[in-house]
Order: structure tokens, then sequence, then C-alpha cells
């Protein structure tokens, strides 16, 4: 073609600037056999993701909490009348030595009653809660101090158990004496050395009174009176502790040890020098 030819060729197509002028959204979608709707709709897709990215994700409302409405308490049971404690007594949160011990009552404390019973206890009502005491601690009548007529200290030999004295140290085997004259028929038995025993059983220091109840607490006074002749370092009844030389009613509980032997409410202990 001759160089005129060219030129006017040149002149008739638009180049350079006026291309450029034009942004790339004017610039027509090339037509690859796609349809063209679909893939805006699909440019459109992406810049509304893109946008939804961005924003921040709301925080969710919390749900407020409703507090559970306090249950009932079961009712106390209405009082029938009053009893008195003869001797001093665990009070317990169920109808047996193994259930808790809520307090002690004292010698000639009353309590009120409800009228029920079960298996050797009755049901209390101490500190508006329903309770239980030993049946054989509790009397109709206020007791009436009766202390028995001490008889002093007698080396008299025993009747009962005399099995025992040979294997007791002199301290245990006065007290055994003392006791046996002192209280005849009280107690059914009594127990001294242990094989085994790592404290004052196993030694022959210890001597066991097998009583209870208010007859339990009469020999523990007596002994507590004859501490120094006996040579008493200390006495066990009913989950109480006394130690020779405190007051006379200076006893201490002490912890829960299982049973109603090993908390000696079945036996006065007494350990000796």
């Amino acid at each position: 073609m001759g160089a005129l030819a060219l030129a006017s060729l040149a002149a008739a197509v638009p180049v350079g600037p006026a291309l450029s002028t034009r942004s790339t959204a004017e610039l027509p979608v090339p037509f690859d056999g796609t349809d063209a709707a679909a893939v805006l709709d699909e440019r459109a897709a992406e810049v509304a993701q893109r946008s939804e990215a961005r924003e921040p994700t709301p925080t969710p409302t919390p749900t407020p909490t409703v507090a559970a409405e306090p249950s009932e308490p079961e009712p106390v049971p209405a009082v029938t009348g009053q009893l008195w404690v003869t001797s001093a007594v665990n009070v317990r949160s169920g109808p047996s030595a193994d259930e808790e011990r809520l307090t002690t009552l004292a010698w000639a404390d009353q309590v009120d009653v409800t009228g029920e019973s079960a298996d050797g206890w009755t049901q209390v009502i101490w500190d508006e809660r329903v309770a239980w005491v030993n049946s054989s601690y509790l009397a109709d009548e206020e007791p009436i101090a009766t202390e028995p007529e001490d008889q002093g200290v007698s080396g008299a030999a025993c009747a009962t158990s005399p099995g025992i004295e040979a294997s007791l140290a002199a301290n245990g085997a006065a007290a055994y004496r003392a006791v046996c004259a002192a209280f005849p028929g009280v107690a059914s038995a009594y127990g001294g050395y242990r094989a085994g025993d790592g404290g004052d059983h196993g030694s022959g220091h210890a001597l066991d009174i097998m009583v209870t109840g208010a007859a339990g607490w009469e020999i523990a006074r007596y002994l507590q009176s004859h501490a120094g002749e006996l040579g008493i370092t200390y006495l066990i009844f009913e989950q109480q502790i006394w130690m020779a030389g405190a007051a006379a009613g200076a006893w201490t509980h002490m912890s829960d040890r299982g049973s109603s032997t090993a908390n000696h409410y079945d036996h006065v202990h007494v350990s000796t020098s």
C-alpha cells in the first residue's frame, strides 16, 4: 500500500489519548460466551461480601438469669409437751448415735417434744428444727439432785470381772475395787488390759466400767472426787473428757469416733498414772 493510503487509514482510526480517557468501568465486558448480566451479578455479590466482612459482628444481648425461687422449708411439728434431761446428753439430727451431734443438753434441762419416737429415741424441737434425744435420758418430772452417799475408797475385792485385776497396774486395780465397792451391782462388767493396745489399756493403767446413762455420771462424779487418791489422770464418758485437776464440770467434747463404744457411750473410761 502506498504512503498516501496508509496516512488516510491512520487518520480514520482514533488511537492513543482518545481511548485512554475512558475508565475501566466503562469498558465493554468482553464477549467470551458468558452472559454479561451474570458477570455483573457475580461482581456485585463479591462487592457485597467484602462490605459485610468489614462490618463488625454485633454483640449478642445476654439472656437475663432468672433466680430460682427458694424452696419452702419443711414445717416443724407442733410441740405437745416438755420433758426433763436426767443426765448430760447429745442432741442428734436423727434417731441414732451415728447422726450429727447438734448440741449437748445438761442435767435438768427442759426440752420441747412432739410426741413422736423411733427405736428408743424421742423427737424434740431444738433451735426451731426437728432433732432427736435418746429416750433413756428424758423424764416426765424435773429431776431432783440425789447425790449418792460417798462410801470413800474401799480396797475390798470385787466379784465382778475378777479376772482383770491381775493385769492392772496398782492405780488401775485401786480404781476397779473402789468403784465396785461404792456401786455394787451397777456395772455389768469391767474391762482392763488389752494386748496390742499402744495406750493406757496396753500398759494396765486404764479401766472401763460398762455402764450407761445417769449411773455412768454418778460413777464419773465419784471418781472425780477421789482422783487424787486413785492416781486418776483423766476420765471419758459420752464423748466427753475430763482432765484431773480441772473443775468437776469442765468436761470437753471430743470428736466423733463412729460407734457408741468408740465414743464411750456404753462405758466410763478411767486412765491412771
